[in-house]
């Protein structure tokens, strides 16, 4: 979070340059009001691309594509699919990968859509910019034959700077003079000789348009591996772009860089009316799939799966992943193996203790839970075998929930566990250590249709539901099917009831299935439920007959949207929702986060659903005002967010997205970026002065509380939103309660109460941010846990 993040460095950079003399007490996070340029959209640059790695020579795709031309002439096949399929030689591995299905073996070489832009090696819009009369300067060399200009003069490890020993601790540092202005927005360094070790680990990234005015744009810590690794940022009309090494590979007191290259774009788009802007970027040792925050430290932990760049089924039992301490800035990898638990598209939830619940995935049957005080990881006894608990039912692309009486509810799921038919409802608890079958809570009741891409239909029609927990023991399926229903747990078997489709009650407008749209709780008091977006088809492109643009059954992603309101009715009656504006953009892939002013931000997605690809990305967000029942469009951003991408509210009232990819090089994003709302600017641009939580009277409360605070300023207003966790587009446990602020004796006392709803379906047990406001801007986030009673 911006507000609490310190330098990492253990010593500052030193330097005989009067542009870095003053770097010793340079922040990691400068006043936003500081930046001069304007943050736009710019593709960033992928991994290195599959020409790049198997160097298959020229003439042989040459002599491929005339085969195939050749083959279509005999055939009378059509010229089209061919050439399609010819050029993504040029473009692709043959590597297969697990795809949507998981256990649905599938090749990535597949031909593309002659509609959507094939993978090039650069984005479109990017550029590799000349080295021609740069001039490098750097902290040490080992001796003139690894001198620092041999880190740009082009060509690759072959040659390579070397940096002089440090004591532990140190620090090494190059600064480019690129010797003219360019709208910088991205750096690659390929690393020296794996056989010397030296690469670069943990890192930052700075850019200036004068001497001496350090921007920091990107920090984190790269994985020790060949090929380029990429910090990739808005871009910036800049000069000067610096590099610092914090360590390097096999704990070397050196750093050996092959080749720095710096890429730009041509334009960078003007800004966006109250649209806020794009900060700093994370680059993460992983693809991050899944993230949560810890309640208990704050620490965002990102999650891949059993490897950092690629996913198996049931094979690994191990997860990858790593954390970042916003308070120092670091982010430090790990392997987690305590639980035997490759948790790869699980169901995630927290608890009423702020433990976080893993369940499935690609280990199917695995249960992980994380202590957060403790920061271990543990499965839970089974008290009737005394081993370690399995799920009744294997599952992952499930959904889950907390429930107010302390249980955890999953139903669906797709993608592994074998062909076990249909994934009911399944209930763990804690209190007597069992995972029970709802016998009546049948997965029949949240499926979509049928559709051809999906691969074979009867398994995909029932993953990733939107699930509320809400009043008297129900939960409200309120998607992605376009029939919703209730769900009841407290009963032996359980039960479902009819819950009515989406479908506006004036105008008759229906929704259709709606696989990874966005559904959003940003009123939970009154139960109001936003969703928006998704698509009938999880896969595009993916049938039999393989990319044909007639296919009938296409069906791109939809902007439609709906608000639910669960409180106009009792718990089991069906809802009739409204429509309201649709988003400006149609998208499967989106994320939506809740905001303290109750909007919603929905960032991401695709017009066209296609796992591991960007074609058809979008990269403008959009915030959703219930006050005006309207969307808005915010600031572009640079870097495509869709499939296995995610977004969450930071205790400082900025979102971080990231993630994407994780199984084609070209499409894999190690990284995330901070997005500041225009709540944090004044009409002039300047940063806005947050009010702030002076005290509050503690910490643990239990639902019907009073929570007392004191502020610094005058505050209007107040929200709690809960603390979860998200993947694959769902985060079925966040919800905001809007809280109603009394002021206590006089105003200039600056003294306030706010009372906790009575009702554990609207506060669900757990931890919570709670934010004051001031005339919209909201204050850093004071974290509260709340008990049900």
């Amino acid at each position: 979070m911006l507000f609490i993040l310190r330098r990492f460095f253990h010593k500052a950079v030193a330097t005989s340059e009067s542009d870095t003399a003053s770097d010793e007490k340079l922040p990691l996070f400068e006043d936003s009001e500081k930046a001069k340029h304007v943050i736009g959209y710019a593709p960033s640059p992928p991994s290195k691309s599959w020409t790049k790695h198997k160097k298959l020579p020229l003439v042989i795709k040459l002599l491929f594509l005339i085969f195939a031309f050749a083959f279509t002439l005999l055939s009378g096949q059509s010229i089209i699919n061919y050439a399609t399929l010819g050029y993504n030689a040029f473009l692709r591995s043959s590597k297969a990968y697990y795809h949507v299905a998981c256990s649905q073996k599938v090749s990535v070489d597949e031909p593309i859509s002659i509609a959507a832009p094939p993978i090039a090696e650069l984005p479109v819009g990017a550029k590799l910019l000349d080295r021609n009369g740069w001039e490098p300067k750097c902290s040490s060399s080992k001796d003139k034959a690894h001198d620092c200009g041999l880190a740009i003069d082009s060509e690759g490890d072959l040659t390579y700077w070397q940096s002089a020993n440090v004591t532990p601790g140190d620090v090494h540092w190059i600064v480019i003079d690129l010797k003219k202005k360019s709208n910088v927005h991205s750096l690659a360094v390929t690393p020296g000789p794996k056989s010397i070790g030296g690469s670069v680990r943990k890192h930052r990234v700075e850019v200036a348009t004068e001497k001496g005015i350090w921007d920091l744009v990107a920090l984190g810590t790269w994985r020790d591996s060949g090929g380029d690794k990429y910090a990739t940022f808005e871009p910036r009309l800049v000069q000067f772009v610096r590099l610092t090494i914090v360590d390097s590979t096999q704990d070397k007191n050196f750093v050996a860089i092959g080749d720095i290259k710096i890429f730009g774009v041509d334009t960078i788009p003007p800004p966006v009316a109250n649209g806020g802007r794009w900060n700093i970027t994370l680059n993460f040792p992983l693809v991050p799939v899944t993230a949560f925050l810890n309640p208990r430290t704050q620490n965002l932990t990102t999650m891949s799966a059993d490897e950092p760049d690629r996913f198996s089924v049931d094979q690994d039992r191990k997860t990858v992943s790593a954390t970042w301490d916003p308070k120092n800035g670091i982010i430090e990898g790990e392997i987690l193996t305590a639980t035997g638990h490759d948790m790869f598209c699980p169901g995630t939830s927290l608890d009423e203790s702020g433990r976080v619940i893993f369940t499935g995935g690609s280990t199917s049957d695995a249960i992980s839970i994380l202590d957060p005080l403790a920061n271990t990881w543990s499965t839970p006894e089974d008290k009737t075998t005394h081993k370690p608990m399995k799920l009744q039912i294997p599952r992952g692309y499930q959904g889950q929930t907390f429930l107010p009486n302390g249980k955890t509810f999953m139903i669906g799921g797709s993608f592994s566990g074998g062909n076990v038919g249909d994934r009911d409802g399944e209930l763990y608890d804690p209190t007597t250590g069992t995972c029970k079958k709802l016998l009546n809570v049948k997965a029949k009741f949240i499926k979509m249709d049928p559709v051809q891409s999906a691969n074979p239909p009867d398994k995909w029609q029932q993953h990733h539901p939107w699930l509320f927990a809400w009043k008297k023991d129900s939960i409200f399926h309120a998607g992605p099917s376009k029939r919703m229903n209730w769900i009841f747990t407290t009963t032996t078997d359980g039960d479902v009831k009819d819950g009515g489709f989406r479908k506006d009650r004036n105008s008759g407008f229906a929704d259709g299935d709606a696989v990874c749209g966005i559904a959003s709780m940003y009123d939970a008091e009154n139960g109001v439920i936003l969703t928006a977006g998704g698509a009938p088809n999880y896969e595009y492109w993916l049938d039999t007959n393989h990319m044909r643009p007639t296919d009938g059954h296409r069906q791109e992603a939809t902007s439609n949207a709906f608000e639910i309101r669960l409180g106009e009715v009792e718990p089991g009656t069906a809802l009739k929702p409204k429509q309201v504006a649709s988003m400006t953009h149609k998208r499967i892939f989106a994320n939506a986060v809740i905001l303290p002013n109750g909007e919603t931000f929905v960032v991401g997605g695709q017009s066209q659903g296609h796992p591991f690809r960007d074609e058809t990305w979008e990269p403008v967000p959009e915030i959703y005002s219930p006050e005006t029942g309207k969307w808005r469009e915010v600031a572009h951003h640079s870097t495509p967010r869709v499939y296995h991408s995610w977004a969450m509210l930071l205790p400082d009232a900025t979102v971080i997205v990231g993630g994407g990819g994780l199984a084609r090089s070209e499409t894999d994003h190690y990284d995330a970026q901070i997005y500041q709302p225009a709540y944090l600017f004044t009409p002039d641009g300047k940063t806005a002065e947050q009010p702030k939580i002076k005290t509050i009277d503690k910490q643990l409360y239990k639902i019907g509380d009073k929570i007392m605070i004191t502020t610094n300023v005058q505050v209007d207003s107040a929200s709690l939103i809960r603390y979860s966790a998200t993947t694959h587009s769902l985060n079925n446990d966040m919800r905001r309660i809007k809280l109603a602020v009394a002021t206590e004796s006089n105003a200039s006392n600056k003294k306030y109460s706010m009372k906790i709803p009575n009702d554990s379906g609207v506060t669900l047990p757990g931890y919570w941010m709670l934010f004051v406001l001031q005339n919209g801007v909201p204050s850093h986030a004071e974290t509260v846990q709340i008990l049900a009673k």
